[in-house]
């Protein structure tokens, strides 16, 4: 067997000469080295294992560090007697397999050998993919711990389900994995199933094999975050025994997402747009497209192929009945807008999973595929990973989510840009805040995702120029238990903003910015009671608009233009005030002085002279932007997770709220948001 062992050499030689070109140490690591302080740290002992061999990185101490090149080959001449035993090893492999473990340390999700130096090494020449190990944990310092999130929730992953096989670089990732299993890493969560546990380390064994097969097709990235991607668009079938062809198929076609996935500037947001500029009012009364040649909808969609006979047909998938939510009333109102103003051209219909008219999210789509729809709408962020999943099932349907700065592929996604309106409306507020000498104002908002902080600031900020000495209240409705509106009426606050919604299911008038006089507790049969309340001005989705915006790319073909389809990126619609989606509504209620400022105001945004992050920005604790700065990013603005410094309140943390709400801010909430409770 010497032949086998001076096959090793030389891969070990090509390897140490490689090393020293690169000007990198050409010998194996040693946790001695890489922790000086180990013998020093709390020890734990995991007993015999199976072991990744691709993790184990070095040896535990120096004594055997020269005798390997990094990848566990021999370096040492093939008449030693290391040779010999190194050569017996192998032989003993082959016949039999080795008669005892090994001995490893494990530091940082990586192993170091204490006895079995030979053993790895020719375990790695056989391409063995695992190894008996005795395994003795070696916990890092606190001060590690923290520099390293992603380690410390692998070993509240490892509690519950002892897989060392699955590692990921991304944080989150572990919790992630959980999730998508209906499972929870959580400090009090209980160990996973053995027979779940089992499927899980087959299911990325499998995984594994298949992707590595497929080297310069698929990105290079952490097997963990890629088998996390898989996971999330193919649950059902990913812990299945399925063949390998099975899963190179379908690892093929979610190329573009693990590419998207790998990156860290993913996300391309389509702000200003030819489809933004040049939409608005092209296409806007269903009695001006009449059929013909000489029809207006024949001059400005020359090459359109629908028509009265074949309309391009909309879907729109909710979560719940449009009846019954704010935010999806507005939707489903947009919804009849596009409708009327294609006049026959487009054709929408609305499909519901709620358990009810539809068992579940795929049920909802094969009705809407059957029904023959081009492209589905989902306006709630929680179905995000649902609309993904059969995205990639239904290639030749565009699929769209209502959300921002989420990033994959097959779907795009589509969100407005509230805060430039919240910013009009915190001014109104500022000036009746101003003029009752209060000097507040109660701000409701509903849930930390992306976007939402914005609205929150910009409000604030308006408020300010109106009243430099106004304060924000703010408070959640997500939040359990919320009782936002008798909260700050019982703290003798006048001027709220409420909901967003001018269609309030509730049937309450607390919308927008309103002042509130003469409060009896329980008298009425909605949230604001026996409340006389008068409305200032409301911020306003146009999500008709949008919906007419997205459509006419369709129709005209520029859709999947290269200038917003980048293979490589997420696309994100983000449209505000210039293109029509956001507006803000004001009454006759307010003085002719405020109205006359806000309207200058829009102007100013509306031509893109305007934005209410411009300037000096200062947050709770402390500035934020100086005059001097460069103006934040869109990006920067999206992930907002600070307030202005004349907001009091916070960010509510993931479990402090609503079990709805905690689905949407897994997906897409701001980081402030996403773990702890406060």
């Amino acid at each position: 067997m010497i032949d086998e062992y001076i096959k090793a050499l030389k891969a070990g030689e090509k390897e140490y000469k490689a090393r020293l070109a690169e000007g990198e140490y050409p010998y194996l690591p040693a946790l001695d080295d890489v922790c000086p302080d180990n013998d020093t740290l709390t020890q734990r002992s995991l007993g015999l294992m199976e072991i990744p061999v691709d993790l184990i990185a070095g040896t535990k101490t120096r004594g055997r560090q020269n005798s390997f090149a990094p990848g566990f080959m021999p370096l040492l001449d093939s008449d030693t007697e290391f040779a010999a035993k190194w050569s017996n090893l192998y032989q003993a492999q082959l016949n039999e397999g080795f008669n005892s473990p090994i001995k490893a340390y494990e530091y940082l999700h990586r192993f170091y050998v204490q006895e079995g130096n030979k053993r790895v090494s020719v375990s790695r020449f056989l391409e063995m993919p695992t190894i008996m190990a005795d395994v003795i944990r070696v916990l890092p310092s606190a001060e590690v711990l923290d520099e390293n999130p992603v380690y410390s929730e692998f070993l509240d992953f490892y509690r519950v389900a002892p897989v060392y096989d699955i590692v990921c670089e991304e944080p989150g990732a572990y919790a992630d994995i959980a999730e998508v299993l209906g499972r929870s890493i959580d400090k009090d969560a209980e160990p996973w199933p053995d027979e779940l546990v089992r499927e899980l380390k087959s299911a990325y064994w499998r995984f594994c094999k298949v992707i590595n097969t497929l080297q310069g097709k698929i990105p290079d990235m952490a097997l963990g975050d890629a088998f996390l991607v898989y996971l999330r668009i193919f649950t059902g079938d990913a812990l299945t025994n399925q063949p390998e062809r099975e899963v190179e198929k379908k690892l093929r076609s979610i190329r573009q997402e693990l590419v998207i996935a790998k990156s860290k500037d993913n996300v391309s947001l389509v702000e200003s747009s030819d489809e933004a500029a040049n939409a608005g009012g092209l296409i806007t009364k269903a009695e001006k497209l009449v059929a013909g040649p000489d029809s207006l909808l024949s001059k400005v969609l020359p090459a359109v192929t629908y028509s009265k006979k074949n309309p391009l047909k909309a879907a729109f998938i909710y979560d719940k009945r449009p009846e019954e939510s704010n935010w999806l009333s507005d939707h489903e109102l947009g919804r009849h807008e596009l409708e009327e103003t294609y006049g026959g051209i487009v054709k929408t219909e609305r499909f519901i999973a709620d358990g009810e008219d539809y068992a579940s999210f795929d049920d909802a789509t094969e009705a809407a595929v059957e029904w023959g729809a081009d492209v589905v709408f989902t306006p709630s962020v929680r179905q995000m990973d649902d609309a993904l999943r059969v995205a990639i099932k239904y290639k030749n349907i565009k699929f769209l989510n209502c959300s921002v700065n989420l990033a994959h592929h097959a779907v795009r996604t589509y969100y407005a840009k509230l805060y430039e309106a919240k910013f009009l409306a915190g001014l109104v507020a500022g000036a009746a805040a101003a003029a009752d000498g209060s000097h507040r104002i109660g701000y409701c908002s509903g849930m930390p995702v992306y976007g939402t902080v914005a609205g929150i600031n910009a409000f604030a900020i308006g408020a300010a120029m109106a009243d430099p000495k106004v304060k924000i209240c703010l408070d959640w409705s997500a939040k359990r238990d919320a009782n936002w509106w008798w909260d700050m009426v019982n703290d003798g606050i006048h001027v709220v903003s409420a909901v967003d919604s001018l269609h309030n299911t509730d049937g309450s008038a607390a919308y927008g910015v309103c002042r509130v006089e003469k409060c009896e507790p329980g008298m009425g049969n909605d949230l604001s009671g026996a409340c006389l309340i008068t409305n200032l001005a409301a911020p306003v989705y146009r999500w008709g608009k949008l919906y007419e915006i997205i459509i006419k790319t369709i129709i005209e073909g520029t859709y999947s233009s290269s200038a917003v389809d980048k293979k490589d990126r997420a696309t994100n619609y983000w449209w505000g005030m210039i293109s029509g989606v956001v507006d803000i509504e004001l009454s006759d209620a307010i003085s002719p002085y405020t109205r006359k400022l806000v309207q200058i105001l829009r102007r100013n945004i509306t031509s893109g002279n305007l934005n209410p992050f411009d300037g000096e920005l200062r947050s709770q604790e402390g500035i934020v932007r100086r005059v001097e700065d460069a103006p934040l990013t869109s990006m920067e603005v999206i992930k907002m997770d600070w307030l202005n410094e004349n907001i009091i309140g916070e960010i509510p943390k993931i479990d402090t709220l609503v079990a709805e709400a905690k689905a949407a801010v897994k997906l897409s909430g701001v980081e402030k948001s996403k773990s702890g409770t406060k």
